[in-house]
């Protein structure tokens, strides 16, 4: 099976599912992607191992990929999304050749452009693709309202290197806990929540006695503002192979997002035993933050809010973080580099036996 991953940019964690896809037999992948830039500066090593490729710097260019794309001759279009019109060109070029699959990490909330989609999906976004692949039940649901059957939706559209993660979970049960820091990781913006952040942990600091310092990893526009808090350190961006180092440095993991369609680092964070803080507006909640049993999930955009979790979690005694930590880490087993890439392989793989008995496109 011959499979073009048409994305964005890209991230340790599609790399890792890259990977376990290649690993299929008869798998041959052909990647179109962005380059690496300031705020996602990923070591570019890391994908040299893609066998082919078409590499663009901020959109990709039709002319330059229809030749790549003719000459490789895809049996499955993987595409990030539809809002790059050189990849819509490119969907619309294979309508009858392939089977063209919609990346979607965008939650259901019913706003006008949403509802505009809904509208105009049928001489739109069916026409230019056959399935979607979303990360969880929000997207799956805005699937539906686009007119994609329950056949045609493909889940688990996100994983991290899960398995490279959990040894660092093991890591954490020998160490008995020892680690008692929160940690964010992340772009420092306001969509993150970071503003929320700062003044949630200003706010705890005054009401705790003994508080926890917060570990930050990531670059962004805020950082001078972070630099400044009492308790704060600051690692800058770490490359992906570092992450789970930086994650057993931690008690505890936070996400404070406005929004966030998803948020694959909720699983990495889960994956290496860490309980979770998040916002409601974290897609991921839904699926990998049970509030209470595994971490904390709080009102989008209230420091208040945050600071009372961030209090309780200090407050837990050690049974109940090390029970929150077993069930972080169960949680996260949900979504696997493996579980991604025989997805991609079997319903793939279904939907052209499906094509070629009916003898015509989808």
């Amino acid at each position: 099976m011959k499979v073009a991953i048409l994305w964005t940019k890209l991230s340790g964690y599609l790399n890792s599912c890259l990977r376990a896809l290649a690993e299929i037999e008869g798998v041959e992948l052909f990647i179109a992607y962005q380059a690496p830039t300031s705020d996602a500066p990923f070591a570019a090593d890391q994908f040299e191992w893609f066998p082919k490729y078409y590499r663009y710097q901020s959109t990709p260019e039709a002319a330059e990929l229809l030749p790549l794309m003719r000459s490789f001759k895809p049996d499955v279009m993987l595409v990030a999304s539809w809002h790059l019109a050189g990849f819509r060109a490119i969907c619309r070029e294979f309508r009858n050749q392939s089977v063209r699959v919609c990346g979607m990490d965008n939650q259901w909330e019913g706003t006008l452009k949403q509802w505009l989609g809904v509208v105009t999906s049928p001489l739109y976004v069916q026409r230019m693709f056959d399935a979607t692949f979303v990360a969880g039940e929000r997207q799956s649901l805005f699937a539906r309202k686009l007119g994609f059957e329950q056949d045609r939706i493909w889940r688990g559209f996100y994983s991290c290197d899960q398995p490279s993660f959990a040894l660092t979970y093991k890591d954490r049960l020998l160490e008995t806990l020892s680690a008692r820091t929160f940690l964010y990781i992340g772009r420092l913006s306001r969509e993150k929540g970071i503003d929320v952040l700062l003044e949630a942990y200003k706010l705890y600091r005054t009401q705790q006695t003994d508080p926890w310092p917060l570990i930050i990893a990531g670059e962004g526009p805020l950082r001078e503002e972070l630099e400044r808090t009492p308790g704060v350190k600051l690692l800058g961006f770490v490359q992906p192979d570092n992450l789970p180092k930086v994650f057993l440095q931690a008690g505890c993991f936070v996400l404070p997002s406005h929004w966030e369609p998803w948020g694959v680092v909720i699983h990495e964070a889960c994956s290496t035993g860490l309980p979770v803080i998040c916002t409601a507006a974290c897609g991921a909640a839904v699926h990998l933050v049970q509030d209470g049993y595994s971490g904390f999930i709080t009102e989008t955009g209230d420091l208040h809010s945050l600071a009372r979790a961030l209090r309780s979690f200090t407050s837990l005694t050690s049974e109940r973080r090390l029970a929150m930590c077993k069930a972080s880490y169960s949680l996260s087993l949900q979504f696997t580099p493996e579980r991604w890439a025989n997805c991609v392989y079997d319903r793939g793989s279904e939907m052209l036996k499906q094509k070629k008995l009916a003898g015509t496109a989808l």
